[in-house]
């Protein structure tokens, strides 16, 4: 098998206080796939300014983040990594160690405040370390498990990784159209995430009754989102009459942790 040598280039950087390279060969099928970088500024990601159709339609990810950056307060720290984290679940039975589990999980955590930063650090550094013990990559089912453990880590990183767990995540793919279906996929979950930045919704704080946020929490802790038709229900018996909010947990999903929705009834942001 022919190789790639030097075609990968790993930094990897968590607040200044790690510098990480490796440069591993990659067999000469997969040439091309290698996107596994972390630790790379926000600044020169693609796309910009879009329209509401745009922001509907589009199917590449990383544009719908340039899209988001420029959007004041529309992105935070605990959304992004959220969808980071996201990410990393969609390839989590190809994580090759349990630190890789372990720091999306910390990641998570972090997120919602439950976790400190030394945790972080020490889950983002053990799965870091995993890598340095990594062999030549020979197959596509090895490559897989590298990127799903770099997604990992990038999820686990500084903000600035985290759109590096998306891109790790399709890389997992086996093919050209499963890469497709995957950014789709991401598309709609930074949607369910994000909402529409276009038409911002204002919470009647009325509408946060006993009802509405168990089972918004209900959802939100067990990861089951199944009773959104019932939130909407709940909404709607205490006056909510926002279209936007109603049609959205009406509607067939996904959704997920960071559901714009469910954090405005819990009062996240």
């Amino acid at each position: 098998m022919h190789y790639n040598a030097g075609s990968l280039l790993v930094v990897c950087l968590y607040n200044g206080r790690i510098g990480l390279a490796i440069r591993r060969p990659v067999p000469e099928p997969m040439r091309g796939c290698a996107r596994r970088r972390i630790g790379r500024a926000e600044g020169g990601s693609r796309g910009g300014l879009m329209t509401e159709a745009e922001w509907w339609a589009c199917a590449d990810p990383v544009k719908l983040l340039a899209s988001a950056r420029r959007k004041k307060k529309l992105l935070t720290d605990r959304k992004f990594r959220l969808f980071a984290v996201e990410c990393t679940r969609a390839v989590w039975d190809l994580l090759p160690s349990e630190n890789g589990h372990k720091a999306a999980g910390v990641a998570e955590r972090y997120a919602d405040g439950t976790a400190t930063k030394k945790e972080l650090l020490a889950a983002h550094l053990a799965a870091v370390r995993d890598t340095a013990e990594e062999k030549d990559i020979t197959n596509q089912a090895e490559y897989a498990a590298n990127q799903a453990l770099f997604s990992a880590i990038n999820a686990s990183g500084d903000r600035s990784n985290l759109r590096y767990a998306a891109e790790c995540a399709v890389e997992c793919a086996a093919d050209d159209s499963e890469a497709v279906a995957e950014r789709v996929r991401q598309c709609v979950t930074l949607r369910d995430i994000l909402g529409n930045p276009f038409r911002p919704v204002a919470f009647t704080p009325d509408w946060r009754t006993g009802t509405a946020v168990s089972l918004a929490r209900g959802m939100y802790e067990s990861r089951d989102f199944s009773a959104m038709p019932i939130l909407a229900d709940a909404l709607q018996d205490a006056g909510c009459d926002s279209d936007d909010i109603l049609s959205h947990c009406q509607g067939p999903g996904p959704h997920v942790r960071g559901c714009w929705v469910v954090d405005l009834v819990l009062g996240k942001e």
